[in-house]
């Protein structure tokens, strides 16, 4: 890798410095949340992901809008791909919170690492992504140039960029065009948006314009019984997302408005949920009785305000709302997102501030589904306009609908955009890995080989077969499984450590661990369809100091490795070349093999080739390596040329090897690296 620019160094140094304050004051606000356990230390990159997410694909959705935003797409990954394994991290504890309502473990969720080097490549390093896909703008400079050396291609969209914050990013050109220039797709949510970006250095090729997800959303919730008594509202104004000031200025105009319009209600939907306590007080000081959701509060006959100071349920006013007013647009913010009261056929109050959605909005005012006020008291007598014609009313929700319907399908053509990306990088359908925790000791198994973890299925039966094992060090055994058989090797160190420990290995998280790792990778391979045995099981055993670590793989029947070949006779040239086309194809699919020897190849009578022991090995981007990978199995025929007699190999059949390996392998390569190799 290039030593990052000195725009990146001083990043770093920033990020570094202030990272201590930053985890006191996220630790802080959520100390209190039983929903934020464990986020400091993920955070900090300490994450524990589930066995069946590694290698997987990674959204990032910063918080509730773009949780929103991620919905439809997400559901549409699920619908195509449904084996798929999907991460999805937020930064806000209410992103979360929405996440998990949404999918609950269907999707795994984690908290987004603080952007120092440390932190990124442990996050990174244990969840193996092999896509991240980022909602609208999460841009973090650190990630994108670890996910850049590590061949992880990025895509950003449903992108959107206010002429505001394009202005921000070109102050920060030096530090910021790198990572324009490295995302290897950027689906758009609206045309300006796309010009803007393509003006910041996105290459012009990776833009496109695939609509705004948020679309795509559903278009309403059942009632609840516990709001039953909306129904017997005259009208009801939902004002949501709403941020200081707005509250006080609804409430400020509400008399004079309940006044005209009795049995009218005004729900006050916060932004924020650490301000749900003020807007109670503000609510109280105004003269109006408290009546709280949480609280699980319903609105007398006399009452008119209501504070709606619970997560995920923005959907479900809106979709019994008379009218919608949308907050951040009186307030200097610039406005939230319109879309979800259009969907559910509501027409739209805002404000003046409204450049973080402002092709959306000058939409509404073209289509006449919402309405521009300069204050609170403007949009209550809107309203009362509204109420005064209740078919106009009813025909504004249909137009608003309408609206929404014709902008659909951004969902398709964002999965569309992405397949090219990601169908190349992961299989449709990897076997299935469930994880047990035992006492001290974690085990990954594949429940079709074995459908209970236990500690037995790793103890070799007296009478299972010893096998013979290239470097001394392994000791792998035959076992049978269900009535299959498999390879059972045990964990041993090589060379000096091996006299201070057989088999004990420095502590390590689960997924790091020998043991784990190569399951993971040899699950990945497998599923590619690449020569190399089926993992079953994993297991780590944690001791006082240190761990020791097994692996079950499927035993691959009638095969010997090329040592115990050569012993008895030349390999024929078939031999050579179809062991030359196995390397090819791991190295095509950017697998390195850390131990490529003789001892790690494998070959039946019909001239089959397989690779083995995967241990230290994994995914490398770029080209250089493979040819000193090749080198490396040479020197290792030469070492067995002069330690073995008879040993049937000479120099002159190694080019029938390299035949095999320039003739390409049968399966098609993934795209590892769309931005060339990293450094």
């Amino acid at each position: 890798m290039r030593f990052p620019a000195p725009a990146q160094v001083a990043y770093r140094l920033l990020l570094w410095a202030l990272s201590p304050v930053l985890l006191a004051w996220l630790w802080w606000r959520h100390r209190k949340s039983d929903a934020a356990n464990g986020h400091i230390g993920q955070r900090r990159g300490y994450i524990h992901p589930a066995p069946g997410s590694i290698h997987g694909l990674w959204i990032h959705a910063a918080s509730v809008g773009e949780v929103q935003a991620a919905e439809p797409l997400i559901w549409a990954l699920l619908a195509q791909w449904p084996a798929a394994s999907i991460t999805v991290s937020t930064q806000s504890l209410t992103g979360a919170q929405q996440l998990r309502q949404h999918w609950g473990a269907q999707v795994q969720h984690l908290f987004l690492p603080i952007d120092t080097p440390g932190a990124t490549a442990r996050f990174l390093d244990r969840l193996k992504p092999r896509l991240l896909v980022l909602i609208e703008r999460e841009l973090w400079p650190e990630l994108l140039l670890q996910c850049q050396q590590r061949s992880i291609p990025v895509a950003l969209v449903n992108a959107r960029l206010s002429e505001r914050s394009a202005q921000t990013y070109q102050r920060f050109h030096a530090l910021m065009r790198p990572v324009w220039a490295q995302l290897a797709l950027v689906a758009c949510a609206d045309g300006p948006s796309q010009e803007r970006l393509a003006g910041l250095g996105v290459p012009a090729h990776r833009l496109m314009d695939t609509g705004n997800l948020k679309f795509d959303l559903p278009t309403g919730t059942a009632l609840p019984s516990s709001l039953d008594w909306l129904a017997s509202r005259s009208a009801v104004l939902v004002a949501g997302s709403t941020h200081e000031g707005e509250e006080s200025a609804l409430l400020a105009a509400w008399p004079a408005f309940a006044q005209q319009h009795p049995r009218c209600t005004l729900v006050l939907v916060p932004r924020h949920p650490e301000r749900f306590d003020a807007v109670a007080r503000q609510i109280e000081s105004a003269g109006f009785p408290v009546r709280r959701r949480s609280q699980g509060d319903r609105l007398g006959p006399d009452d008119s305000v209501y504070l709606a100071d619970t997560m995920g349920e923005l959907r479900t006013w809106y979709a019994h709302a008379t009218a919608c007013f949308i907050g951040g647009s009186l307030a200097p913010i610039g406005g939230h997102n319109a879309l979800e009261a259009l969907a559910c056929a509501k027409p739209v109050l805002f404000g003046p501030h409204t450049h973080n959605f402002q092709s959306l909005y000058e939409a509404i005012q073209a289509q006449g589904i919402g309405a521009l006020v300069a204050n609170a008291s403007e949009a209550l007598h809107q309203l009362s306009r509204w109420l005064s014609d209740p078919q106009a009313l009813a025909q504004l929700g249909h137009a608003a609908s309408a609206f929404v319907q014709s902008q659909q399908g951004s969902s398709a053509r964002t999965i569309e955009a992405l397949m090219p990306l990601w169908s190349p990088l992961v299989p449709r359908q990897l076997a299935p890995v469930q994880a047990a925790e035992l006492a001290h000791q974690s085990i990954w198994f594949n429940p079709t080989w074995v459908p209970a973890a236990t500690p037995e299925v790793f103890e070799p039966t007296p009478e299972a077969e010893t096998l013979a094992t290239g470097s001394g060090r392994g000791q792998a055994h035959r076992v049978r499984l269900q009535g299959r058989e498999a390879v059972l090797r045990h964990y041993r160190r090589g060379g000096a450590m091996a006299r201070i420990s057989k088999d004990r290995f420095a502590p390590q998280a689960t997924a790091q661990s020998r043991a784990m790792a190569e399951y993971s990778l040899l699950r990945l391979m497998h599923a590619w369809g690449l020569p190399v045995p089926e993992p079953v099981a994993a297991r780590q055993v944690r001791h006082a100091w240190g761990y020791g670590a097994d692996i079950l793989v499927a035993m691959i029947p009638q095969t010997r490795n090329v040592v115990q070949a050569l012993a008895q006779a030349p390999l024929p040239p078939a031999a050579w070349q179809a062991l030359g086309r196995a390397i090819r194809q791991l190295h095509d699919h950017q697998v390195f093999h850390s131990d490529l020897n003789a001892h790690n190849l494998l070959i039946d009578d019909q001239q089959h080739a397989w690779v083995i022991d995967f241990d230290k090995c994994g995914l490398r981007c770029g080209n250089e390596w493979k040819a000193a990978n090749l080198q490396r199995l040479l020197r290792s025929l030469r070492k067995e040329q002069q330690r073995c007699a008879p040993f049937h190999w000479d120099e002159s059949q190694w080019p029938l090897l390299l035949a095999g390996y320039e003739a390409g392998a049968a399966t098609t390569p993934p795209p590892l690296s769309h931005n060339g190799p990293a450094g």
